[in-house]
């Protein structure tokens, strides 16, 4: 491995991948040989958390280092007051050049932009951070890639979204299965994820002659679920593995679950059939996944850059398929706030914890005084993340955080939205390696508490029992001194950094 020195840095976020979801983990069925190779060389972290969901805010966190009440993006669409205050710009005062390939979830802040902008009068988050020269623009398709498909032989009438993303179902219909048993309309070697890294590998080999830093953004394992031959047969839905949940949570009368039946119960995870096909086919896309990202590891050690880059692979969060009867990523439960965290140091200080797994607790705002570590930039005094680069060096060393925080916005996900105000359809989540605690902004939602170690599954809300009163009062305490030092220092420590 290579002396410590300034180094390119890979950073691989994909979406609604959940952290078990690898052969390093020990998933029983997953095959993600090549994710399992970079563990092999670096660290897997098995507590890592994101810090607010859905996409938006949880990437607004990671690209700026602070936590959502700092940033003030609650939902999708909501824009990003001083977007300059991100990790690209700062990272250009150091003489970088960030790049980035796929997609970001920014929504511009519509007074900035001049009249006549389509987006001047409404909002949309298929924006770019200040600070990122954009390679490629591509979420789940781009133009480019329908033009790359017609070069490929692909008719021009088939190359649209409709069309691309319709599976080859039978004639005869798709029988007993849902649709993401069959697999897409294109070849493996044509898919948007191939041509997502394609484009990738042509970046970098641009700028050989350079340090470089690329954030790449693969849009799955995010739904529509749906992925190309081989994988969408790789995994038997008969052997899919059950989702967590009790039956009593289907009849949940705590008044926040009573009053989100948007995302409670949905239908295909009630019926059993239905469940076992969607978990198959999203264990396929992680698997193709895993392909294409096989191929851009190779690349970079035929290219000679293996030895020279740092390579971080996380997800923005996770996703239900079934916990606790739930689609999607919203609430609070480990199965959507738990994420991914891949770390590989190439510098030989970092020998020593090769390979290996680490227990602390770890977020995603931890990731951009990462980057800066790694690339030789000092980190924002706005950064509200932890530098985590020490614990790739020291196999001894298992203390990071003694907490995480995870935000969410829940007004837009309710049925009846009458008489509320907005600003309190919140909550806030404070979890250590021992108890989960949920705090509600609204005044009629009583508080949560689960037991980790007893409860695992998080099944028993204990925030009501007698016993558990002091506990309540100490997360409280807890969450409470953090929002005081945590919601406007931020942003001002920025200002007072470029002043």
């Amino acid at each position: 491995m290579t002396d410590r020195q300034k180094l390119n840095v890979l950073w691989i976020c994909s979406d609604e991948f959940r952290p078990e979801c690898l052969g390093a983990a020990g998933h029983p069925f997953v095959q993600t040989p090549n994710l399992d190779a970079l563990a092999a060389e670096g660290v897997y972290f098995r507590n890592a958390f994101c810090q607010s969901s859905p996409c938006a805010p949880s990437r607004m966190s990671m690209h700026t280092g602070r936590y959502a009440c700092s940033t003030g993006v609650v939902d999708n669409l909501t824009p990003l007051k001083n977007a300059e205050h991100n990790l690209a710009v700062h990272l250009q005062r150091f003489g970088l050049s960030p790049a980035i390939v796929g997609y970001n979830d920014y929504s511009v802040d519509p007074s900035l932009l001049p009249e006549g902008h389509p987006h001047k009068h409404s909002l949309s988050y298929e924006h770019f951070l200040p600070g990122y020269e954009v390679v490629l623009k591509h979420e789940y398709d781009s133009p480019e890639w329908y033009d790359w498909l017609k070069t490929q032989g692909y008719p021009e009438q088939h190359c649209t979204h409709e069309t691309m993303y319709s599976p080859c179902i039978p004639e005869t219909g798709a029988g007993a299965h849902l649709p993401c048993f069959y697999p897409a309309r294109y070849k493996r070697e044509h898919s948007e994820m191939a041509f997502v890294t394609n484009k990738s590998m042509e970046y970098i080999a641009g700028n050989a002659d350079k340090q470089w830093f690329l954030s790449l953004n693969y849009i799955k394992p995010h739904g529509p679920y749906l992925c190309s031959a081989p994988f969408h047969s790789m995994y038997d839905p008969k052997e899919m593995p059950a989702p967590v949940r009790h039956p009593r949570e289907a009849k949940n009368d705590h008044p926040y679950f009573s009053r989100c039946r948007a995302d409670w119960a949905q239908t295909e995870f009630l019926d059993e059939g239905s469940w076992r096909d969607v978990r198959a086919c999203y264990y396929g896309m992680i698997s193709e996944l895993d392909y294409n990202l096989g191929r851009l590891f190779d690349f970079l050690k035929e290219s000679g850059q293996w030895e020279h880059t740092a390579i971080i692979f996380n997800s923005d969060h996770g996703t239900y398929l079934g916990d606790h009867y739930l689609a999607g990523k919203a609430h609070y439960f480990d199965a959507a706030v738990r994420v991914p965290l891949l770390i590989r140091d190439p510098a030989a200080e970092a020998d020593s914890t090769r390979g290996t797994l680490n227990d602390v607790l770890i977020e995603n705002v931890d990731i951009a005084p990462l980057i800066c570590n790694f690339l030789g930039a000092p980190p924002s005094s706005g950064f509200q993340g932890k530098d985590p680069r020490y614990l790739l060096t020291d196999p001894n060393c298992r203390n990071h955080k003694s907490k995480i925080i995870f935000e969410f916005y829940y007004y837009n996900i309710l049925k009846e939205t009458a008489n509320l105000n907005p600003e309190a359809c919140r909550l806030w989540m404070l979890r250590d390696h021992k108890y989960k605690y949920v705090q509600f902004g609204e005044a009629s939602m009583p508080p949560q508490l689960f037991d980790l170690q007893n409860d695992p599954g998080e099944f028993e809300n204990l925030a009501q029992q007698d016993a558990c009163s002091g506990i309540v009062a100490d997360c409280c305490q807890r969450l409470m001194r953090w929002r005081m030092g945590c919601e406007q220092n931020a942003l001002e420590a920025w200002a007072r950094q470029y002043r």
